[in-house]
């Protein structure tokens, strides 16, 4: 009868060892993530590198597209500032609808 408690304290045991050590977040799957992580960066920044001048005019173009929706529209406030604010207002209400279950 013994015996079989120290079996079973020893197995009691090892399943809570097991479930430390898996309880923690996953080191390698986090290293693995880094270095995809850092090539896909390396490789737009080569890509940059090699046509920066057509990317940045690329950019340029899109961001001028928007200079109408950042002219004074409504009380002063420009379409943009609308639409975050409304953005702003639909997560609180959001909020509110969710926490009121």
């Amino acid at each position: 009868m013994a015996r079989r408690r120290s079996y079973q304290t020893r197995i009691n045991r090892l399943r809570e060892a097991d479930a430390r050590r898996d309880s923690g977040p996953d080191a390698g799957g986090m290293m693995r993530l880094a270095v995809l992580v850092t090539l896909v960066l390396v490789a737009l920044a080569v890509a940059a590198g090699f046509r920066g001048e057509e990317t940045a005019q690329g950019m340029a173009g899109w961001a001028a597209r928007l200079g109408p929706l950042a002219e004074p529209a409504l009380f002063g406030a420009s379409w943009l500032e609308l639409g975050v604010a409304g953005f702003g207002v639909a997560l609180i209400a959001l909020w509110l609808v969710r926490s009121w279950k």
